[in-house]
């Protein structure tokens, strides 16, 4: 009778003593911007994200919008996320000081994504959110897919062709910014070449001209939403030059929002692009 006394005190102690070892997963789990909207939407166990960013539910701004528009939208503050008395509240380095104080002031768990500036920082903010949310598993395999959704778009060549990649406003992507890694990876040569810390150089129409790109590649935010910032693209002498000159992909600006995962969508277009030039090339 003594042993198994012993015996099940035995088993009640280390049951008591693994579940103290395994940290408790998070059940209501609140994201407050769109850049851990779009991992968490992903990641987190299904059931636990009880809200996100309102941007997140929107088509254009989020590529997971169609993952998480059956849940509540929240500003990003305070008084939008106590209601859901949450366990961990996803955010960015960014995300307000006042909010990130309080939550941190009443004991809420924090875990913030940055800003990405290459590909080790994609998997880095997948790893920072799969730990906070306990499942690291499946923050490997979804790193594992975008390594492998990245080296199908890379392309080599002897004489990579001549890019850029503009954008509404008349921004255009540096060497150094994701989007001019992206451009690297599949194959070409940006014209631009100024390198700074926000990863964008605003080039004149006439500059872009002058730089010869062999493909321009437009980034397009809210296609078919005519606009001040989107005119740009169509200005005249620009529309003249793609259509004697140069070759011409259309991209969509959501795929790159936050430097996440899915800029691989915009890897593999432009990897497309360089294939079509290649055959053209061949051909002549």
């Amino acid at each position: 009778m003594r042993l198994l006394l012993f015996s099940v005190l035995a088993g009640l102690l280390a049951a008591a003593s693994a579940a103290q070892a395994e940290p408790r997963r998070p059940a209501r789990v609140v994201s407050i911007n769109l850049c851990s909207d779009i991992i968490a939407a992903e990641l987190a166990a299904p059931g636990t994200l009880k809200s996100v960013f309102r941007l997140g539910r929107d088509p254009e701004d989020s590529p997971v919008a169609a993952l998480v528009r059956h849940l509540p939208p929240n500003d990003g503050r305070i008084e939008d996320i106590l209601p859901f008395a949450p366990d961990l509240v996803l955010a960015h380095e960014w995300t307000s000081p006042f909010t990130l104080d309080l939550l941190r002031r009443m004991h809420i768990p924090v875990a913030t994504v940055k800003d990405a500036h290459d590909f080790e920082g994609i998997r880095e903010n997948i790893r920072i959110v799969a730990s906070a949310l306990g499942r690291e598993e499946e923050g490997s395999a979804l790193i594992s897919r975008f390594d492998a959704e990245m080296e199908a778009a890379r392309r080599d060549g002897a004489e990579a062709p001549t890019a850029i990649l503009y954008q509404d406003l008349g921004s255009a992507a540096t060497p150094n910014s994701i989007l001019g890694h992206i451009l690297a990876l599949t194959g070409f040569r940006n014209v631009v070449r100024e390198e700074n810390a926000v990863g964008l150089a605003y080039p004149d129409i006439e500059d872009v001209i002058a730089m010869r790109p062999e493909l321009i590649a437009l980034g397009v935010y809210r296609p078919g939403a005519p606009s001040r910032a989107n005119a740009l693209l169509e200005h005249p002498a620009l529309r003249l030059y793609r259509a004697r000159y140069a070759e011409e992909v259309r991209l969509r600006a959501r795929d790159w929002t936050c430097s996440t995962r899915f800029v691989a969508r915009t890897a593999a277009r432009l990897a497309a692009a360089h294939d079509a030039m290649d055959v053209e090339g061949r051909a002549e």
